[in-house]
């Protein structure tokens, strides 16, 4: 009876035959339009897995091996491994050593993990959807050789609050001073906006005098960090450059979205701007009405008071 490496070599040498043969035809010579054999029909992954049988995987040192993202912000593990063949790809978490997926296939009872593989490719992609900071840890990439092969990626799940902001901006005050540079970010539409409801609110954050372009840019809506998968139509786009810049948009705005909204970089003092969303008042008229407002104020004050002064003299001289 031949052995598994004589039954592999025999399967290589009719798949390579047949593919030769071909691609001397007019048939072609994709994989998928190979005739249907007596055993079997020959597709691009049978051929894949065949050509590198006695390759030995290896895995793909190009791709980054720490990931970072927001509390709630789906996140993307990657592993490519060369020269797969038949083994298989394993994810685990190391912290409890609980394996996750194997093959395509999620073996975890948290639906939040799931195996991406698109067809013919060398990458097995963790996908871990609405990440909390206890997620945030070591994770392997493991090969079914002999011995296993394993790839480790990091995992950081960042939870930001107005707190953590305030101290990491301390954390980096001796760097920046040793830089000379003091980076900051200022809001394009100033320190107070007024819209209609219904319409759009738009917001530019710029990042200035930075010496690096920021790890990430949080805006945050009343001294909480805006979840952007709480309600449809919000939307941030951050362009990293020696000029960062940083988009928060709002549709459909409502009065609930008044408040102080601040756009907080990772390496800059923060930036905040005042937005009131009126149900039906003019926002023109309202800028207007507030200078009034002021002014009658003044005026008010400027005739009370030497009124107050000339009654309390008369007072005294009776």
């Amino acid at each position: 009876m031949k052995g598994t490496h004589g039954l592999v070599n025999e399967h290589r040498t009719r798949i390579l035959s047949v593919y030769s043969s071909l691609r001397t035809s007019k048939l072609g010579s994709e994989p998928h339009l190979l005739p249907r054999t007596r055993h079997y029909q020959l597709k691009r992954s049978d051929m894949r897995n065949v050509l590198h049988a006695d390759l030995q995987p290896s895995f793909d040192t190009s791709v980054s091996d720490n990931i970072t993202t927001t509390s709630g912000k789906t996140a993307y593990l990657p592993c490519r491994v060369r020269h797969l063949a038949d083994r298989t790809v394993s994810w685990i978490r190391r912290q409890d050593l609980h394996v996750l997926t194997v093959g395509r296939y999620t073996y975890s009872s948290d639906e939040r993990f799931q195996m991406i593989h698109p067809e013919d490719s060398d990458d097995w992609t963790l996908q871990v959807k609405y990440p909390q900071r206890e997620d945030t840890g070591l994770y392997e990439c493991q090969v079914s050789t002999v011995p296993k092969m394993s790839k480790f990626i990091t995992l950081n799940v960042l939870v930001p609050d107005v707190s953590d902001a305030s101290s990491h901006e301390h954390r980096r005050n001796h760097q920046r001073k040793t830089l000379l540079e003091v980076s900051k970010a200022i809001i394009k539409e100033g320190s107070i906006q007024y819209i209609k409801s219904g319409s759009t609110i738009n917001l530019t954050c710029i990042v200035l005098e930075s010496p690096v372009p920021p790890d990430y840019v949080f805006w945050y809506h009343n001294g909480h960090v805006i979840n952007y998968d709480t309600r449809e139509g919000i939307e941030v786009k951050t362009e990293k450059s020696p000029r960062t810049t940083s988009t928060l948009r709002i549709e459909k705005a409502r009065p609930e979205d008044s408040g102080n909204y601040s756009c907080i970089p990772s390496n800059a003092d923060p930036a905040e701007i005042g937005v009131h969303v009126l149900n039906g008042e003019n926002p023109a008229a309202m800028q207007h009405g507030k200078h009034t407002s002021s002014g009658t104020r003044f005026s008010t004050s400027s005739t009370l008071v030497p009124g107050m002064l000339c009654s309390v003299f008369l007072l005294v001289n009776r």
